[in-house]
């Protein structure tokens, strides 16, 4: 669209500015709620993210899963697994990832890489009003 002054492609920059910044924020939000529980929710890139967290630098890691058992104590409550990994390090001494910390870094990390997968998908849309609204020549 080619506008008469810079006052008319500013304002209309603004607007599509304000519309883009809501379009791109709920692309951030779907995609950190859908996206990433897809991508990143398998077992191996969730001990992937908890190594990268936890253990930066190890050299090895073993991974014990314990039984099913409540999660509450409710009796009818949900019930899930405990897992332990054991990361060793270059020099010999070792690292105990806890059940907690593996499923908060691994949680996290699922949404947190839906979101970056959003704001790469996000970001481009703020740049369309510069190409869209011009001055006319």
């Amino acid at each position: 669209m080619k506008l008469e002054t810079n006052k008319q492609v500013w304002g209309a920059r603004a607007i599509a500015w304000i519309v883009a910044l809501v379009v791109a924020c709920g692309v951030i939000f779907g995609s950190s709620f859908m996206l990433g529980p897809v991508l990143f929710s398998s077992d191996a890139v969730s001990r992937k993210i908890a190594l990268a967290y936890y253990c930066p630098g190890a050299v090895d890691s073993t991974e014990a899963q314990g039984a099913s058992g409540p999660t509450t104590t409710s009796p009818s409550g949900t019930y899930g697994h405990t897992v332990e990994v054991t990361c060793t390090f270059a020099d010999g001494s070792t690292k105990v990832i806890s059940n907690e910390e593996f499923a908060l870094t691994s949680i996290g990390g699922m949404f947190v890489g839906g979101a970056l997968c959003g704001a790469a998908i996000a970001i481009p849309i703020l740049f369309v009003p510069l190409f869209l609204f011009r001055k006319k020549k």
